[in-house]
């Protein structure tokens, strides 16, 4: 591996370590749905974003909302880990 190509992905790594993502695989609906969904909460505070996808109509407002859960359990998995380590 080059040097510009090892330098990007110790970049990238670093990175992710500070991102924290979940992906929900295997749902049947369309994308079009589901970010009708997503746009709904994006910019939210956390808790808001929770009751707003749970008092929805919209059938992909409960795959959406395991997807959150599903990333701060993720977040706090790799909170506290960094905070016992102290």
């Amino acid at each position: 591996m080059g040097a510009r190509k090892r330098l990007a992905a110790e970049k990238r790594k670093a990175a992710n370590k500070t991102q924290y993502f979940a992906k929900l695989k295997g749902v049947p609906s369309s994308p079009r749905k589901m970010r009708y969904v997503v746009d709904m909460i994006r910019g939210m505070e956390v808790n808001r974003a929770l009751g707003v996808l749970r008092f929805s109509k919209k059938h992909a407002a409960a795959d959406v909302e395991k997807l959150l859960r599903s990333a701060i359990a993720n977040w706090e998995a790799k909170n506290v880990s960094s905070l016992t380590k102290v």
